[in-house]
């Protein structure tokens, strides 16, 4: 069975996914049930909450059922009792904790990387092969490397790119070959491409071999110059009538007729068409029109001469216009997919060369291999069958995705298993990166006839003003868009916003709280809004609300970067991408400019940053990267520690990638300074962090913030122009010859004068779509207030702006005031009372971690590789190997790490046994040894075992790890036990010391320790 389930913003789509889960998990005979269910979400962040939710209610239901919400809907069916209950979801508790690997819940690109990993022989690829998340920076280091090994031995490559410059130079397009070929290598890498080319079955080795798109260059190129021709032919014609009636066409109603014939009689070869506009179409239509009201009379008589040339000319023009548009756009694309093969190839070189995956190219190579395979085939080389299948966020699956998904859930439905898919196809805003929301709204339940639908249609997020606000204005904005695209279309947007294709799918308020919350929209000029964030946070702080209750969404990078920087002028604490770009460090900077001056001392620039940091006192001769890197970090730390201070997060980020980067791309400084350039990683944003946020609505999608502002809100507009791959139908035209192959178009209101009018349509329709969607998921963020400031005076055929602004302009339910600034606000509600959150949890103050950081062989001893102590055990003074101390040191010591109490002590001797470690006939010998020495120290072998734990990690302040043999809290005190198997030496004190010294840090201010030397029971 097949459940798909439609969940609008706020609509608890988590919870009801995480009591799907449990609720299989527990009406499950099998307690191990979890390993055959498969939760998928699209983030790490959403995977997290999840695994939480699920560990978090399971614990309730087998300590307190009554506190978990889910005792009232399934449970009661499966557990008519409270004690099963416990029972079975503390039995199901400790085995996924206790079996964590197997609990499957994981973002989509994990699974099927999981997947792919398995199939790494049937795809020729070592199974160490790393995921290369930056597709852009494979495409153009394989430009690079095409245009870099260019010889004069590749005439025929050479030749085509010299015609391409020259092609670009005479469309009037910038010559710049690199990044045009870079732009179409990334177009031909999109998922896309590849399902128009797999659509129409199109050969692209050969469509776009430079033989055949030299062939469909001489077609386009004769189509054009035969139109032009055939124009110019007739608008000479028209010329040669006028001039044989004893008229000139400049006799016409304004020269209306002479001025639009010169410009087709004057083309030459470099000329473009000139536009026939619908004016001239229509006035030239009817004779009447032609002449000033005062001439007709005298030219009333040549209208049977002039008519029909015009007439032929007119009717010249429209039948090869959208032809000669098509033609025009794709020769100017012949020249870039002329070195297609070649991108490809070296493409897939350069992922072997580095034995890297791009995630795209695993999600197509993935799809090839279990496309016609069965589902056991597939569960095999995973090593693990999945029964249940529930799939979040299931507007953003791509058709790649759902083609290998579908498979397994076929197999699952099959055999009656149940399985989830949630989403909500207004919050589908992820297009541009594949996702495809047809297959939520209609198309996975035409392939599965037998699966249930259903809508989640309360708002527990937000309170009743902003659900209101919400269910009312997307309802004005749906259907305005659908008036913009046209009535013979019904309507499209609406339908994505009804309830099951009719009528608007208004949510209903879940919220328990009687505060309705505040709306407000502000309308300004553009130089403006930037106060108006500045006044509207203050403002909100000023109502009680702390910074962290406080989300800035922005469309862009760009403006997010112009908010924080004015917040921050403003005195307000802020954290936005920006500001967490590793670039953003200076102690990164200045490293970065000591890596370049080592590379080139010949760069004056980082050459003296280097000096002035101290660079001159350090040897720049390197083996590898991270520990070159490493010494710099310390050189700049002796120079000045105090600015290291808040930069440990960025360091650390930044050491993460250099070994990241080294893995794939190796030590070559040059080749990392010049990737450098391109790079932008960002530290981790931290959830709890008590400063205004500044975030992209791309990144918003999915959380919740307290008071919400989106400024800039015009930047959603309702079309721009975009690219699309299509495959024009040049069947029974002139065109013909030019054979069938996907070409990327640019698409504008213009064409509709080509043959891809229908894509453009298409094109129009979806990114509305995107754009409310987007406009959506900014609104449907807040849970207490709103407030949304735009440009005033905006078109609502233009933006979303113009939309909202005509929507307030006629709804009776927000106040409107004009300030002095003449900004227009409009609101409604009043501001909530921020003193009423509850803010459990609280801060743990602030830790500032270090980044210590030692040479190899430094001079103070902290050396970073060092001998371990316990080599004493094993060698004498004259460097001989003590037989009986190794037997001591390592079989008898692991014995003993497995003793929690006297009675483990037998079992533990007979695993050494049958492991080989001991032979069988000393096995009484040793039991009988080790069972009297732990029975000389009952203290530390307590029969109850509570208390004991042997070889536990302890993580010092600096980051080293120490793993004392045996410890013993009990009664508040806490008891440090070290075996020893050689002789007595001082420098074992130093070490049960400082684990001594590392629990009394932890709190426990009673701390024994002993060193306990077991063969002759000599206790320090």
């Amino acid at each position: 069975m097949i459940r798909i389930l439609k969940a609008s913003a706020g609509s608890g789509k988590t919870y009801k996914l995480a009591e799907t889960y449990i609720r299989l998990l527990l009406g499950n005979e099998d307690p191990y049930a979890y390993r055959h269910i498969l939760a998928v979400t699209f983030t790490n962040k959403a995977t997290d909450e999840m695994k939480s939710r699920i560990l978090r209610e399971l614990h309730k239901l087998s300590t307190d059922p009554g506190k978990s919400p889910y005792v009232s809907s399934f449970v009661p069916a499966l557990f008519p009792d409270q004690e099963g209950l416990r029972a079975k979801s503390s039995e199901v508790l400790v085995n996924i904790l206790h079996d964590y690997g197997a609990f499957a819940i994981s973002t989509i690109d994990r699974f099927f990387q999981q997947t792919l990993k398995a199939f790494s022989r049937e795809i020729g690829q070592f199974a160490s092969y790393q995921v290369e998340l930056d597709k852009e920076s494979l495409v153009k280091e394989s430009v690079d490397r095409i245009l870099d090994s260019l010889t004069e031995n590749d005439k025929a490559l050479l030749n085509w790119l010299s015609d391409s410059m020259m092609d670009q130079l005479e469309q009037g397009r910038r010559g710049n070959l690199a990044e045009g070929l870079s732009e179409m290598a990334s177009r031909l890498k999109s998922d896309q491409y590849r399902s128009v080319v797999e659509k129409y079955g199109i050969d692209d080795v050969k469509a776009y071999s430079r033989d055949n798109l030299a062939n469909v260059k001489s077609v386009l190129k004769e189509y054009m110059a035969s139109y032009k021709a055939s124009l110019k032919a007739a608008a000479q014609d028209v010329e040669g009538a006028f001039g044989r009636c004893g008229v000139s066409p400049y006799d016409t109603y304004r020269s209306f007729m002479g001025n639009m014939l010169s410009k087709f009689t004057s083309m030459d070869s470099r000329s473009d068409v000139p536009l026939m506009t619908e004016a001239f179409i229509n006035r030239s239509s009817d004779f009447g029109e032609w002449f000033k009201k005062a001439d007709k009379p005298k030219f009333a008589g040549l209208e049977a001469d002039l008519m029909p040339p015009v007439g032929k000319f007119v009717k010249t023009y429209g039948d090869g216009k959208k032809l000669y548009g098509t033609a025009k756009i794709l020769l100017g694309q012949i020249s870039d997919l002329g070195i297609a093969s070649d991108l490809s190839r070296e493409f897939r070189n350069l992922m072997k060369e580095k034995n890297v995956l791009s995630i795209d190219d695993s999600n197509v190579i993935l799809k090839d291999i279990i496309d016609g395979s069965d589902a056991p085939f597939v569960y095999e080389k995973l090593g693990v069958r999945f029964e249940h299948f529930l799939l979040d966020e299931f507007q953003d699956t791509s058709r790649v995705q759902w083609d290998n998904f579908r498979p397994l859930i076929a197999n699952s439905d099959s055999q009656n298993f149940e399985n989830l898919l949630v989403g909500d196809v207004k919050q589908s805003i992820y297009r541009w990166r594949g996702s495809d929301w047809q297959l939520m709204a209609k198309e996975v339940a035409e392939e599965f006839p037998g699966s249930e639908q259903d809508n989640l249609d309360g708002n527990w997020r937000s309170l009743s003003g902003i659900v209101e606000f919400n269910n009312s204005f997307f309802e004005y904005a749906s259907s305005h868009l659908d008036k913009l695209y046209g009535d013979e279309a019904g309507a499209p947007v609406s339908s994505i916003y009804g309830k099951n294709g009719e009528g608007f799918d208004k949510q209903l308020v879940k919220s328990k709280e009687g505060a309705p919350g505040s709306v407000e929209a502000v309308f300004c000029t553009p130089d403006q809004e930037l106060e108006q964030v500045l006044a509207t946070v203050r403002r909100i702080l000023d109502s009680g609300a702390l910074p962290g209750d406080i989300t800035v969404l922005v469309r862009n990078k760009a403006e997010g970067s112009q908010v924080a920087g004015f917040l921050m002028d403003g005195g307000i604490d802020v954290i936005s991408d920006d500001s967490l770009r590793i670039k953003s460090s200076q102690v990164v900077r200045q490293l970065v400019s000591m890596l370049s001056a080592i590379n080139n001392p010949e760069d004056t620039i980082s050459s003296y940053l280097a000096t002035v940091s101290g660079m001159d006192r350090i040897d720049a001769s390197y083996h590898s990267l991270t520990d070159l890197c490493e010494r710099l970090f310390r050189l700049l730390s002796d120079k000045d520690s105090a600015a290291f201070d808040g930069e440990t997060l960025y360091i650390q980020s930044f050491m993460d990638y250099i070994s990241d980067y080294v893995a794939i791309n190796g030590n070559a400084l040059e080749t990392f300074l010049k990737s450098w350039k391109d790079a932008d990683p960002v530290v981790s944003s931290p959830a709890d962090i008590n400063a205004v946020r500044v975030m992209t609505i791309h990144k918003s999608k999915g959380l919740e913030f307290p008071y919400v502002i989106f400024p800039f809100s015009e930047k959603v507009g309702l079309f721009r122009s975009g690219h699309v791959w299509s495959v024009p139908d040049f069947e029974g035209t002139p065109l013909e010859g030019a054979g069938k192959a996907a070409f990327d178009v640019q698409l504008s209101s213009k064409s509709e004068e080509t043959l891809f009018a229908k894509d453009y349509r298409q094109d129009l329709l979806l990114q509305f779509i995107d754009n409310i969607n987007t406009y959506y998921v900014a609104l449907t963020r807040a849970s207490k207030g709103m407030t949304i400031i735009s440009e005033t005076g905006c078109s609502p055929d233009k933006n979303f702006a113009g939309i909202l602004e005509a929507y307030l302009g006629q709804s009776d339910d927000f106040e409107s005031e004009t300030n002095e600034d003449e900004s227009i606000v409009y609101s409604k509600g009043e501001l909530y009372d921020f003193s009423l959150l509850d803010r459990k949890g609280g801060s743990v103050g602030k830790l500032e971690p270090g980044y210590p950081s030692f040479p190899l062989n430094p001079e103070d001893g902290t050396e970073r590789l060092k001998f371990t102590a316990e080599s004493v055990d094993f060698f004498t003074e004259e460097g001989r190997a003590r037989e009986e101390a190794r037997h001591n040191g390592t079989v008898m010591h692991d014995i003993l790490s497995r003793v929690i109490t006297p009675a483990d002590l037998e079992e533990s001797v007979r695993k050494a046994v049958r492991s080989g470690e001991v032979e069988p006939s000393r096995e009484d010998e040793l039991a009988g040894f080790l069972s009297a020495r732990i029975a000389a120290h009952p203290q530390w072998f307590p029969e109850d075992g509570q208390g004991i734990f042997n070889e536990i990690s302890l993580f010092d302040a600096d980051g080293r790890e120490w793993r004392p043999d045996r410890v013993i809290i009990r009664d508040g005190a806490v008891t440090v036990v070290d075996y020893k198997f050689g002789e007595q030496d001082a420098r074992y004190r130093k070490q049960v010391a400082r684990y001594a010294s590392i629990y009394r840090r932890m709190g426990w201010d009673k701390v024994d320790t002993a060193i306990w030397y077991v063969n002759s029971d000599l206790v320090e």
